[in-house]
């Protein structure tokens, strides 16, 4: 495969922790939390206009419904963010000694996040399923960071990244019942620089795993083996997902948290940068729908 050999575009968003990137098809623009300077963002790239909503808290991840709304995951739990009103309080998992982190919608809108223990306890991870009738339902428990999500083309498997062990799991998945079964190890991430954070899938069920410390995204097969690498002009990539009008276009949040600026190395930290691809991605579902097609 071939790789680019550096961002078509760059926009320097100041991001502290910048994560979970949702393209909106409907809009043009690219949604995205900031997990330390706890908000939920919107770029439009074509003006490099950014709106951003605080949080009353620190944010892991959101499920858009569109620019306008979005289920967010915060340390207190889930809420309904709409512009103009107070966040509403969702049906949450007990959150004593938890908080969310990376989540996603599956194929029939429903948004899946994982939650990891405060404390940082190993196994105190747990991935929890959000319906759009107002539903949480428990799915697995004890890993550590649970991290980037994501479906296969054809609906049928789910991956999911362990990032302190370094692991990528695939499981099968049942799109109509919500389910997942038969965990197994698809990559251990042992040869390749960094901790695997969050990830995106290609139409060709190829893995694009945003490597927080290595300063690139491995790019695995189905099977989990490493296909390509393509360099980030920053240490810390944090996740990446497709977008653009014929979802070419793979957009990679970044983190500048703990890096000092005056350091050479310090790069493109905090921007979110964009790569044309040979392949578009797998649609991603906003919460509550279907997703939707590239034009």
């Amino acid at each position: 495969m071939i790789l680019p050999s550096g961002p078509h575009g760059l926009w320097p968003v100041d991001a502290r922790l910048a994560e979970c990137p949702t393209w909106l098809p409907g809009e043009d623009r690219l949604a995205w939390v900031d997990i330390l300077e706890p908000s939920y963002n919107l770029l439009d790239p074509a003006t490099g206009r950014v709106e951003r909503r605080v949080m009353p808290g620190k944010i892991g991840s959101a499920a858009p419904r569109d620019g306008a709304s979005a289920i967010v995951a915060l340390e207190s739990g889930l809420w309904d963010s709409r512009p103009g009103d107070p966040p509403r309080g969702l049906a949450s998992p007990d959150m004593t000694g938890i908080h969310f982190n990376d989540g996603k919608c599956d194929p029939a809108g429903r948004f899946w996040v994982g939650s990891r223990a405060s404390d940082g306890s190993a196994g105190g991870g747990a991935l929890f399923r959000y319906d759009p009738d107002g539903t949480v339902h428990p799915i697995a428990d004890g890993f550590d960071v649970p991290n980037g999500l994501g479906w296969s083309a054809d609906g049928t498997a789910f991956f999911l990244i362990d990032t302190v062990p370094r692991l990528l799991y695939r499981y099968d998945f049942d799109l109509s019942a919500g389910t997942i079964a038969h965990r197994r190890v698809v990559c251990r991430f042992e040869d390749l620089p960094g901790k695997p954070d969050g990830l995106a899938i290609d139409t060709q069920d190829r893995i694009w795993c945003a490597m927080w410390d290595g300063r690139g995204i491995a790019v695995l097969s189905f099977a989990g083996d490493l296909l390509g690498w393509l360099p980030t002009p920053c240490q810390r990539p944090t996740s990446c997902a497709f977008g653009g009008d014929d979802g070419r276009t793979l957009f990679v949040t970044t983190a500048s948290h703990q890096l000092d600026p005056c350091d050479p190395a310090f790069g493109e930290a905090g921007s979110i940068l964009a790569f044309r691809v040979e392949e578009p991605g797998v649609p991603v579902a906003l919460f509550g729908a279907a997703p939707v097609g590239w034009r």
